[in-house]
């Protein structure tokens, strides 16, 4: 493998698996050539600009033959630099992967990429041992994760992980560590880990979880206290564990708390503009950063879009009032946009943006499901044309490119966050190949890109 210019290496690793080869290649992003020999078996995976462009074993190519050469039960494999200009792979490398696996199980062939792939490890940091005993049978028999270990305390915390790498913490925040600072800050400065939160949501505890997420944490989740919550917190867990090996752990950076905002800005009349936001896995403190550097918005609306847990929007919306001067609400079907005023919502549904009376009005068509954002994108390129801008945060693995493509032809912008900056790039890098984007913006530098939008 090429460390930097000037300096090649020859070297062994054992354990690799063909998977974490194909994720290296992408998230490295350069142009690579993978080979893979087996007993009367030899096939090609070419890689360039962080995805996976071209695959060849035999006669076949293209998706195909990429499925195949995963499928080789064992041999050998070199990695080195090397190009092409055949272009016959046009999907993400994360589906080819989920195919891969897919094709794999179906067929009950005896090696499986999602055999290869180890169990999530986790450290649950709870002083409940009832709840400690409840989420660790959540993650063991309906996760399928690892309990790498439990501590009741931020100390025992801390010793644990000098000595193991957990892939993931839970964290609850109301413990304190000795000195009386808080736990996560002890914790990201000594073993940087990916770290959900899990609380009450209330007036209390919600602030200090929105500030451990400026100290590096990754999500935020209800602890539940009843059959319902338990299920919305497993499914919101299962996103988590399926995730959480996408996050870019030198990418988590502690940054500072908005302060409170010393002005609101009034509600104006129909929206003449909208700006849309989308963002994944750890996209919250993005928009943290960017609703608290937000100082003028006259005339256009926003609709904020993110994964989430289902029931932090009523807290989220009290929390942001302080912070920013626009104005947050829920997000609600029929209620028409008026300038300044911010939507939030999760990402859940089918909405479409209609135009009734002189307004702008987002409408659920459909409740259950994932986000449909093509069709939200589309009809919102159709009402606001030329004055739509579209701010996409890390970690959106939606599938929006007919939308996006809808964005373009109407004249309308698109904003990539910095993939440099995101704790989970792939997607953006994704998007990126689609040479649709406008520019690329920093969160907290948002309004570079969207000054003249908002005026």
């Amino acid at each position: 493998m090429t460390e930097s210019p000037g300096k090649v290496f020859n070297g062994y690793l054992e354990g690799i698996t063909l998977a974490d080869i194909v994720q290296l290649a992408c998230l490295e992003r350069y142009e690579r050539k993978l080979e893979v020999r087996g007993d009367n078996f030899h096939g090609v995976i070419y890689f360039a600009r962080g995805e996976v462009v071209h695959a060849e074993t035999g006669t076949i190519s293209g998706q195909k033959a990429f499925i195949e050469i995963m499928c080789c039960p064992g041999g050998t494999f070199t990695f080195t630099p090397g190009q092409t200009n055949e272009k016959t792979i046009h999907e993400s490398w994360n589906f080819l992967l989920m195919e891969a696996m897919r094709f794999i199980d179906e067929q009950s062939d005896t090696l499986s990429l999602s055999s290869q792939i180890k169990p999530l490890n986790v450290l649950v940091v709870d002083d409940s041992k009832i709840f400690t005993k409840a989420l660790v049978k959540l993650f063991d028999e309906e996760l399928g994760a690892r309990i790498a270990g439990k501590a009741s305390n931020v100390e025992e915390a801390l010793q644990f992980l000098e000595r193991e790498n957990p892939d993931l913490v839970t964290l609850d925040v109301n413990l304190s560590v000795e000195s009386g600072t808080m736990p996560l800050k002890h914790i990201m400065i000594r073993t940087p880990v990916p770290v959900v939160l899990m609380s009450s949501f209330n007036e209390r505890n919600f602030p200090t979880m929105m500030e451990y997420l400026c100290l590096g944490a990754v999500d935020l989740v209800e602890k539940p206290n009843d059959a319902e919550t338990w299920n919305i917190v497993s499914k919101r867990l299962r996103r988590l564990t399926e995730k959480i090996k996408e996050i870019r752990l030198k990418n988590i950076k502690r940054t500072r708390p908005p302060a409170m905002a010393d002005y609101k800005m009034p509600l104006g009349g129909p929206a003449k503009k909208l700006f849309i936001v989308l963002g994944g896995v750890g996209s919250l403190i993005e928009l943290q950063k960017m609703l608290g550097c937000i100082n003028s918005n006259e005339s256009s609306a926003s609709l904020v879009f993110l994964d989430l847990y289902p029931g932090v929007t009523p807290q989220l919306v009290k929390y942001f009032e302080k912070m920013t001067v626009l104005n947050p609400m829920p997000l609600r079907s029929g209620f028409p946009m008026l300038a300044s005023q911010c939507g939030i919502t999760y990402w859940h549904g089918s909405w479409e943006i209609t135009a009734e009376g002189g307004f702008a009005v987002p409408t659920m068509k459909m409740e259950s499901g994932l986000l449909d954002a093509s069709k939200l994108l589309s009809s919102a390129a159709e009402v606001f044309g030329s004055n739509l801008a579209v701010v996409i945060l890390s970690g959106t693995d939606l599938h929006i490119n007919d939308g996006l493509q809808k964005v373009a032809q109407k004249g309308g912008k698109i904003f990539l966050q910095d993939p440099d900056s995101c704790l989970a790039p792939e997607p953006i890098i994704q998007f990126e190949s689609l040479n649709l984007h406008t520019s690329y913006f920093e969160s907290d530098r948002v309004m570079e890109i969207l000054g003249d939008f908002l005026s």
